[in-house]
């Protein structure tokens, strides 16, 4: 498969753009525009092996499952996947597909959009965009029927609308995509709302330091793993931090930031051609021995059993 490379800390590894999902990915009923928008009824007929490691996907993409079931893999957290759910990845997210069971027909739709054709989206989406940073923590909902009754008229006016030489088509879909993110908004909302009545020990102001711990974690966890250079980033103590990360989010600090240098690690092993050493280096880890030890405690196996796979 053709992949497309971005640099990190001056080394490559793998993304997909949208243009190789379409190409390789997406092979049943699929409309779009360019590189930019995608709508695709997919089946697990098609070759997703790749997926079956984590990647990297460079759009902003919802799958909703019609029918069938699987998991799926999200920043290093497992999800059951089940008709009737809508999983929403966004770009720098790592996702990974656990293989279908080919006994069992799964039915998706996808909607698929670059960051690109997001920026250009005239409509103001401020006001969902503090609810939409918690898909960050889950990015996975129930729809009730009525809200797929809705979206599937939404989607197939843009069906339609793709089909014709208007003009002012684009623009059509734009302002019709708009209007599906604040339907999406708004069913996120209130599952955030209800989750709230049922967790009165999170404050608005706990949730807003575990969003910036989690924005420092993303920028930082290739160098830096201590809870306390993130509570002096917070201005807080080690201790309070903690509290915060493990009220919120279920986890303790350590495990969040272990994630992400863990799924960094899977990413390069997978993806890359740098030697274990050279990743131990890049993760800053003082030794090839310590990266090996912290790996396979957190794993199972080593980093060169897991390239192995």
């Amino acid at each position: 498969m053709s992949k497309i490379t971005t640099k990190v800390d001056n080394k490559s590894y793998n993304r997909f753009s949208l243009s190789k999902v379409k190409e390789f990915f997406l092979k049943d009923d699929i409309v779009s525009i360019d590189d930019d928008f995608i709508l695709a009824r997919q089946t697990n007929d098609v070759d997703l092996r790749l997926l079956r490691f984590p990647s990297r996907i460079d759009g902003f993409i919802a799958g909703y499952c019609r029918k069938g079931h699987f998991k799926c893999t999200i920043n290093l957290t497992e999800y059951e996947i089940h008709d009737g759910m809508l999983i929403v990845n966004i770009p720098n997210n790592i996702i990974q597909l656990e293989p279908f069971d080919p006994d069992e027909l799964v039915e998706m739709t996808i909607l698929a959009v670059s960051p690109q054709y997001m920026n250009r989206l005239s409509s103001d989406l401020n006001k969902i965009y503090i609810d939409a940073i918690s898909m960050l923590k889950s990015p996975i909902m129930e729809i009730s029927p009525e809200g797929v009754n809705i979206a599937t008229q939404y989607l197939h006016l843009i069906d339609n609308v793709i089909n014709t030489d208007s003009e002012y088509r684009n623009d059509s879909i734009g302002y019709l995509l708009t209007s599906i993110f604040y339907l999406i908004g708004g069913m996120l909302k209130k599952r955030l709302d209800a989750e709230e009545e049922n967790n009165d020990k999170t404050s608005s102001r706990h949730k807003k330091v575990f969003e910036t711990f989690i924005e420092l974690v993303e920028k930082h966890h290739s160098k830096e793993r201590s809870v306390s250079f993130y509570a002096d980033k917070l201005c807080i103590s080690s201790k309070y931090l903690s509290q915060i990360v493990k009220n919120v989010s279920g986890f303790s600090a350590p495990e969040i930031i272990d994630k992400y240098v863990i799924l960094e690690a899977q990413h390069l092993l997978r993806h890359s051609d740098l030697s274990v050493k050279e990743i131990a280096d890049q993760l800053n880890f003082p030794n090839n021995s310590f990266f090996y030890k912290y790996f396979k405690l957190r794993t199972g196996c080593t980093p060169n059993s897991y390239r192995q796979k």
